[in-house]
């Protein structure tokens, strides 16, 4: 099963999620444990976290080093005996829930004691002020292309294919009739079943197509890419028949986005604040969670 780790960042955000170590999380005294000991005794009011479980663990949480893995599932593993130990505590839950569904169980736990304040239109109208650049419509491209494929593993062919791709992109350019040549091109060398099209793909929206074609169509100004595009399918030519750039949201259509972020954002906040109190108020030993109050939003 996995377990979420937790670690307040800075600037008051917080996730219950897995997380990177910081410096301070990196340092081997979070893990207290004697030379002859590969892994510290670590408990939770008494109640001890088995070393095996720990290094299961690990699977979920990739570090930079064997160490910092280890840490990181060990909180988890410390953040999830804290929360199993409030389940049994709370008189509306109990063993019983537990036993039920631990995964309901901890989130009937949260939604009783974990709070988010609902954001103010003061708060909701000042994020929109500050953040405008974040609320637009996706751009949108219409596109064709022709596909010279190859696979990935191909280098010299794939060299071959650039080359023949600049050729081709060139007499397009020099072209009289460039719209007859890219239409006689995409027939008779495209790879693509959009050949039968003219190669033509349509309307392109990001996160529709795989993410190194939209990185690099999204980059094209209109016209004629003047240099081919490579993928994991092979060598592209790519012609950017329309583009529209995203349009500003204004404050009605940007407001039920705003509301949920603040919502979430608050969620979060109020939930390090529950953890920090659980963690407080236990006692803890083999491991130094670094959950210090000055990281814990208290707004």
């Amino acid at each position: 099963m996995r377990v979420h780790s937790f670690h307040p960042k800075q600037n008051n955000q917080a996730h219950f999620n897995d997380l990177k170590p910081t410096k301070e999380q990196s340092k081997p005294a979070n893990l207290i444990a004697t030379s002859r000991e590969t892994l510290p005794k670590i408990t939770v009011n008494g109640i001890a976290i088995d070393p095996k479980q720990i290094a299961q663990e690990t699977q979920y949480h990739p570090a930079n080093s064997k160490d910092d893995a280890l840490y990181l599932s060990a909180r988890a593993l410390v953040m999830r005996e804290l929360l199993r130990q409030a389940v049994l505590a709370e008189s509306s839950l109990g063993l019983a829930a537990w036993e039920r569904d631990e995964e309901q169980a901890i989130g009937d736990l949260l939604s009783k004691n974990v709070l988010p304040k609902n954001p103010t239109d003061t708060n909701i109208t000042q994020y929109y002020q500050q953040n405008r650049a974040q609320f637009t419509t996706p751009p949108i491209i219409t596109a064709r292309h022709i596909l010279l494929a190859s696979p990935p593993e191909e280098g010299d062919e794939r060299l071959q294919l650039k080359k023949q791709a600049s050729e081709i992109i060139e007499k397009i350019q020099n072209s009289h009739n460039p719209d007859a040549d890219f239409l006689f091109y995409a027939q008779q060398l495209s790879a693509c079943p959009s050949k039968n099209d003219g190669g033509n793909l349509g309307v392109i929206k990001k996160g529709t197509t795989i993410p190194e074609f939209e990185t690099a169509v999204f980059a094209l100004p209109k016209g004629l890419g003047v240099n081919p595009i490579e993928t994991r399918y092979g060598i592209h030519i790519v012609d950017v028949i329309d583009k529209k750039e995203g349009l500003a949201l204004n404050f009605a259509q940007a407001k039920p986005m705003i509301v949920n972020h603040l919502t979430q954002q608050s969620f979060h906040h109020s939930l390090v604040d529950y953890l920090f109190k659980l963690s407080q108020n236990a006692k803890i030993e083999g491991i130094e969670l670094n959950m210090h109050e000055e990281n814990v939003y208290r707004g």
